[in-house]
């Protein structure tokens, strides 16, 4: 496999955000700042740990043997609870900083709601967009929709398609998308920057499927993107990500646990006790994606951590 060769950036060089703007989105959903030895802080951190624990005692394995657990059917059941029960209405500011857990941000302790990461990660994903500017997107992994709601309605001239493997995450997007005539002032609240069209997510096609069979042809994208969905993905990683190369004619954006910033002996034991994804991002060479920035200036779960990758099709660089 392909050593990680590209220097790390910052947001600021990756996608022209500032460190202001992530704090700006992130402030309604911290409920507190605090130092290292701050009670509030120390209980939740070992919470984390102690469920990685639970989890090695009563799962013991044998030396080099896989963990089993991720499953194409055991994400399926976990996620298909989620999604049953995450509406977008709760996307709200008014209920941000509840259900707080800890996160690292550029030498910040933080207690924050997780929902505030969709927020400035849907900040990332317009930068994104407005760098490569594709004409089509496709979201592998696009759960309930969020992510696609919000940048239908923000940018109206592209094409958006969405791909999901649980039916209750596919009929959450559908059903929000069949019921509201315009996008609700809640959400309208909740994205990072104005709206050009309220009506614009009614044009997301959502579809459901898997990463490992992609029902689309050869190149039918400008860009394809995933958010902490490869996550779940440790068991096909291979199929999955050959995927998303076939179906991409241009770029790809993964915001992902590549194992490049999971090291620390914490999060590799939490990965290696959920199997989650393992892939390094010189692998993505293997599948003929040229790694053009890589960043890891993102605010942080303590317990896993995650990088934006922006990457070109390899042929397309060298033609």
């Amino acid at each position: 496999m392909p050593d990680f060769s590209l220097p790390w950036s910052s947001l600021t060089d990756a996608l022209s955000v500032t460190p202001g703007q992530i704090d700006e989105l992130l402030e309604p959903f911290v409920s507190a700042r605090v130092s290292r030895f701050d009670r509030r802080w120390q209980t939740q951190v070992w919470r984390q740990r102690y469920k990685v624990l639970r989890r090695l005692w009563r799962a013991p394995r044998r030396k080099g043997s896989v963990p089993q657990g991720r499953s194409v059917e055991v994400v399926q059941a976990e996620y298909g609870d989620v999604w049953s029960r995450w509406a977008l209405d709760r996307y709200d500011l008014r209920q941000a900083a509840s259900d707080a857990t800890p996160w690292l941000w550029r030498g910040q302790r933080l207690l924050a709601n997780t929902l505030g990461a969709t927020r400035w990660r849907q900040l990332l994903l317009i930068k994104a967009i407005e760098r490569v500017r594709p004409k089509t997107v496709l979201e592998v992994g696009c759960g309930n929709g969020i992510n696609l709601v919000l940048l239908a309605c923000r940018f109206p001239d592209i094409e958006f398609t969405g791909i999901e493997l649980t039916a209750e995450g596919h009929a959450a997007a559908q059903s929000f998308q069949q019921t509201q005539a315009r996008l609700p002032e809640h959400l309208q609240d909740f994205a990072p920057q104005p709206l050009a069209d309220l009506e614009g997510f009614r044009r997301v096609r959502f579809v459901q499927g898997s990463a490992t069979a992609l029902p689309f042809e050869n190149g039918a994208f400008d860009l394809a993107i995933t958010v902490l969905a490869l996550e779940q993905m440790e068991q096909v990683r291979a199929r999955a990500l050959a995927e998303i190369a076939r179906v991409v004619r241009s770029h790809t954006l993964m915001i992902e646990p590549f194992a490049d910033v999971n090291r620390g002996f914490w999060q590799r034991l939490n990965v290696d006790r959920r199997n989650y994804f393992r892939g390094r991002i010189g692998e993505l060479a293997d599948y003929g994606l040229r790694p053009l920035v890589a960043c890891a200036d993102l605010p942080q779960k303590t317990i896993l951590r995650a990088a934006l990758v922006l990457s070109e099709r390899a042929d397309q660089a060298s033609g």
